[in-house]
């Protein structure tokens, strides 16, 4: 009777426990699904890959707006429903990272306060390009106007962004664990990653060349930079929670179990 009690509760617990593991896992794969949909989005339906030049007269941007106008609002839909992702992704991050502060998880919050800010941002260049379509009839110098705001938004999120990677950047030093979640060099590429993301800000002063929003500096490196970061984050985020789950369920199972261990399909089941 006793033992069957023991092992009711070892169960609830496991099955908590599991269902904690996966949903940080999906937590995590909500970056790269959020990365894909907004590609698709960004570049497939609205056409924004390679960007509209900031040098171009109003007449051709709003010519754009108007022959693509379907495909823009669903491509932009399609994006804002994508952005949400990034609060599951950067929520995991900021557990992870809290978990290493313990006590006072300053970076954590800071990290998912920036979080909150980037997807705002992209949201309203969403919602502005949405504008744009609207009404046909809408002035091309007004079309212009909404595009610049947009692009100009979209491209200075980067102050939200170089603290987001700072904060991990300084969590991945702070972590002395004998298996950290990041390895040093991720916490250097982080901060390597926002530098180049701060190119951005430079766009405001150029409207030819590599600094323009539409250049090598202000939007092509930033971009690859991103897809570098998101797919490292990912794998390593990935593999670390797997591993501290595994971790921690083989620990407890050893302490707790009045023979030693568990029931070997406990263990057997945390691995799926």
């Amino acid at each position: 009777m006793r033992n069957n009690k023991f092992h009711s509760y070892i169960a609830d617990d496991h099955k908590e426990v599991l269902v904690a593991k996966r949903i940080q896992l999906a937590a995590v794969w909500a970056g790269p699904v959020f990365f894909v949909l907004y590609l698709i989005a960004f570049a497939g339906l609205a056409r924004f890959v390679p960007p509209l030049a900031p040098s171009w007269d109003p007449d051709t941007i709003a010519r754009v707006f108007t022959d693509h106008a379907i495909s823009i609002r669903i491509g932009m839909v399609l994006g804002l429903i994508a952005t949400t992702l990034l609060f599951p992704f950067f929520g995991v991050i900021s557990i992870q990272i809290a978990r290493i502060e313990k006590r006072m998880p300053i970076l954590a919050v800071m990290q998912f306060g920036g979080a909150v800010l980037l997807v705002v941002f992209f949201q309203l260049c969403g919602m502005l390009w949405i504008t744009a379509t609207f009404r046909s009839e809408l002035e091309p110098s007004t079309i212009r106007m909404l595009n610049d705001l947009s692009w100009l938004t979209f491209v200075m999120v980067f102050p939200s962004y170089v603290l987001q990677l700072s904060c991990i950047a300084l969590a991945s030093f702070m972590d002395r664990s004998a298996l950290p979640l990041w390895p040093r060099w991720v916490g250097y590429l982080n901060l390597w990653i926002a530098l180049s993301g701060a190119g951005g800000g430079i766009a405001v002063f150029f409207k030819h060349g590599p600094f323009a929003w539409n250049g090598l500096v202000g939007f092509y490196i930033p971009i690859v930079a991103f897809t570098i970061w998101i797919a490292v984050m990912t794998y390593y985020m990935h593999v670390g929670i797997r591993r501290q789950f595994d971790s921690e369920t083989k620990s407890a199972e050893t302490h707790d179990s009045p023979h030693g261990s568990a029931p070997a399909a406990l263990t057997a089941d945390m691995n799926r």
